[in-house]
């Protein structure tokens, strides 16, 4: 165990945990995603992983809402970022930092994963395992466009957590893969745990194989896995959900006001040649 690791764990659990309660007690359902759901269901203990903020799940209608509960705690927008919130740390320790979600890349609808997707955990609401196994699979291949060490460190000890011989683990990973059009993302993660430590039946191997049309997603996604490229990481998302390309180029009026501290005709004509910069020059 790293203390200093540990140390950041604690407090970053601990500013979201008085997050969600305050957010609780006005009606309003935060959920721990990536680092903050790991160590709280105890896939990690303190000090083996490692966080630099906290990712949490909200329902768009509760952002505005969410957003004044934070400012109300002492926290404030962090400069920049479209998503994510600090609050100064005592004794000079680095500030606490929460990343707001109102939206997951693999899926489309984030109230279905609250509808059906949820299930209660230690201390509040959580993604059941299924679905966090798919956003750990999925998140850094559509969002970085890349597959880290650590991101599959995470799914192994999320499948390997599963109870009896993971087989109903497995079915429901499979089903939701298929619903959600997630085969070509995941593969990568599932042909790598299937091949060392995870034991994954195989029906549902089967299952989640990529076919069709599917295999040529899936070999773009596998070449992320295998090297990070700037053209790969802004190409995937708009590969797995093709709306997501405009979105990006166009984003929302919050977004630019948060990013670039304006929402004018000019930066919404720049926003696209910042892109293409950052891709030619990552390149």
């Amino acid at each position: 165990m790293d203390r200093d690791i540990a140390a950041r764990e604690i407090l970053l659990l601990g500013a979201f945990e008085e997050a969600r309660g305050a957010a609780l007690a006005a009606g309003i359902e935060a959920v721990p995603l990536k680092g903050a759901a790991l160590l709280e269901l105890g896939v990690y203990s303190p000090g083996e992983r490692g966080m630099s903020d906290a990712d949490l799940l909200l329902r768009p209608r509760d952002l505005e809402a969410f957003e004044k509960i934070l400012a109300g705690l002492g926290w404030a927008p962090m400069p920049n970022s479209a998503d994510s919130w600090f609050k100064p740390s005592p004794n000079a320790a680095p500030p606490a930092i929460l990343d707001l979600h109102t939206g997951l890349w693999h899926i489309k609808d984030t109230d279905e994963l609250f509808r059906w997707g949820l299930e209660e955990g230690p201390s509040g609401l959580m993604l059941n395992a299924a679905d966090l196994f798919l956003h750990a699979a999925a998140h850094p291949l559509l969002h970085h466009g890349e597959l880290t060490p650590r991101a599959l460190e995470d799914c192994a000890r999320i499948a390997l957590r599963a109870p009896g011989d993971g087989a109903r683990f497995w079915s429901s990973v499979a089903r939701k893969a298929g619903i959600y059009g997630l085969r070509p993302v995941v593969w990568p993660v599932i042909k790598r745990l299937a091949a060392g430590p995870v034991n994954v039946p195989g029906p549902e191997l089967d299952a989640l194989r990529p076919r069709g049309l599917e295999k040529a997603k899936a070999a773009l996604f596998e070449k992320a896995a295998e090297k990070h490229t700037t053209i790969l990481e802004y190409l995937l998302p708009a590969l797995h959900r093709p709306g997501m390309a405009l979105r990006y180029v166009v984003p929302e009026k919050r977004f630019m006001l948060r990013r670039y501290g304006a929402a004018n005709l000019a930066l919404y004509l720049l926003r696209p040649l910042r892109l293409a910069w950052s891709v030619l020059r990552g390149r």
